[in-house]
């Protein structure tokens, strides 16, 4: 799905805190892409194997953030987004259901986040777009609208499944936005021009919040996704001696074909593919932050619990569709400029 021109900028952009600015992002790699998230605090962790290909679009408007994010391969992510805000988005197209904490949803769902963490897992060739808008804005503008029946409360997460009748009306509006900016910038320095993009982009999305059913189970940390978080926060504690499955399975409470049901529902892949696959995340983050001449491949590698360095070198190719080394000599090239 094209959203704008293949246009591709780096870090060095205007501020966030700029009246208006437009930018689409490019990336060949995860950290590449997770750096072009200016403001967000997010972590992502490469699932399935591949190279990924990432496409961020980001239009600042005075109170409100269009965006839409694309990603190739099957990425799980964690953070929270701008601070004091409310984030509404909907997957518009992916191989297989998006998950997000836990609860599986589809391209009919809104999904809005107010100043709570997010833990999204997209699938393989993903579209999400959506608005970043003031929390207290968007609450005072439902409540104005007594009839609507909505009230956004702080820490919120919702999952909303709106009728294509009302859905339809904010994508349509939330993508021509994005089109306008990104081929007719000049367009939106007017501020009467932004002011009407605001208020027909917030008009078209709370009536689709108004006509939605609210699944409120979000809010609720799912259990299978708790035998998840457990897993890999055993993983994780002891990087450098990984536990057995055998022993994740006895510590969280859960047999193999629980534990198996419960990763597949929450990230789509088994317990031991996932195990390994954050690890060898770390040791690319690692890899990719350069901490000095010094640093070897075999020294990450180790520190994530990887003997065998055949092994690592293999699967670390086979995620991410390149050597470690590759990785480490790009991240020093780009500390050499």
């Amino acid at each position: 799905m094209s959203l704008a021109p293949d246009t591709h900028t780096d870090a060095r952009t205007p501020p966030v805190c700029d009246p208006f600015t437009v930018r689409c992002t490019t990336s060949h790699s995860i950290e590449e892409h997770v750096h072009q998230l200016q403001g967000w605090d997010l972590r992502y962790d490469q699932i399935d194997s591949g190279r990924f290909e990432g496409r961020f679009t980001d239009i600042r408007l005075p109170g409100m953030q269009l965006f839409a994010e694309t990603t190739a391969r099957r990425v799980r992510q964690r953070g929270t987004l701008l601070p004091d805000s409310c984030g509404i988005g909907a997957m518009l197209q992916g191989r297989g259901a998006l998950s997000i904490n836990g609860v599986q949803t589809g391209t009919g769902t809104l999904l809005m986040c107010n100043a709570t963490e997010l833990d999204i897992c997209t699938p393989p060739d993903c579209t999400v777009a959506g608005v970043v808008v003031d929390a207290h804005e968007l609450q005072e503008a439902v409540e104005s609208m007594s009839d609507l029946g909505l009230r956004p409360e702080p820490d919120t997460l919702l999952a909303m499944t709106s009728p294509e009748a009302a859905l339809a009306p904010w994508r349509g509006m939330l993508l021509s936005a994005i089109e306008a900016a990104m081929q007719r910038p000049q367009c939106l320095h007017e501020p009467a021009a932004r002011q009407r993009l605001r208020d027909d982009l917030l008009l078209t999305l709370v009536d689709a919040m108004a006509g939605a059913y609210r699944h409120d189970g979000l809010q609720r940390i799912d259990s299978r996704k708790r035998f998840v978080d457990r897993a890999c926060e055993l993983v994780l504690a002891r990087p450098d001696e990984p536990p057995s499955l055998y022993e994740v399975c006895r510590r969280v409470g859960a047999s193999p074909r629980k534990l198996g049901y419960c990763f597949q529902d929450t990230l789509g892949v088994s317990p031991g593919r996932y195990l390994k696959a954050i690890r060898l995340n770390a040791a690319r983050r690692d890899l990719s932050r350069d901490e000095g001449p010094n640093l070897s491949v075999y020294e990450v590698a180790a520190r994530w619990g990887f003997w065998h360095f055949g092994h690592f070198s293999a699967d670390y190719k086979k995620l991410f569709a390149e050597l470690p080394s590759e990785t480490l000599r790009r991240a020093r090239a780009r500390q050499a400029h």
